[in-house]
C-alpha cells in the first residue's frame, strides 16, 4: 500500500530546536530510502516541510517507521498521513469513449 506522509515543523517551533537534528533525521530517512519503504521524498518549495511516498503493508505500519524519524520523536515535525489508493475516474473516460463506438458500430450494421 502506499501512503503520503506530510511533514511540518510544528508552529512556533524555534528553528534552533531543529538543527540538532537534521543529520541524524537525514541518515534515517536514507535508510527508509535505500530499504525501498520511502519511495520518493521531496522538500515542499513554497511552504517548508516535506512530502513522502512511502511503501508498506498498512497505515499503521508506515505510521510505525514515520514514529522513527527523530525529529518526529522529539516532537518537531507535525505529520499528516494519507493512505492512497489508485485513481479510477478514467474508467468513466472508457466507458463514454466505449459506447461511443458500440453506437457507431450500430449504425454500421443498420
Amino acid at each position: 500500500m502506499q501512503v503520503l506522509v506530510i511533514v511540518r515543523i510544528k508552529p512556533g517551533t524555534p528553528v534552533e530546536k531543529a538543527l540538532p537534528f537534521v543529520t541524524l533525521e537525514s541518515a534515517q530517512a536514507w535508510e527508509f530510502y535505500a530499504s525501498e519503504r520511502i519511495r520518493q521524498m521531496y522538500y515542499i518549495a513554497d511552504r517548508g516541510g516535506a512530502v513522502m511516498l512511502w511503501e508498506g503493508e498498512s497505515v499503521e505500519s508506515v505510521t510505525q517507521e514515520v514514529n522513527k524519524l527523530p525529529m518526529v520523536k522529539e516532537g518537531i515535525l507535525a505529520c499528516e498521513i494519507l493512505p492512497l489508493k489508485p485513481y479510477t475516474g478514467y474508467a468513466s473516460l472508457f466507458a463514454q469513449q466505449y459506447s461511443l463506438s458500440q453506437k457507431d458500430e450500430v449504425r454500421q450494421i443498420q
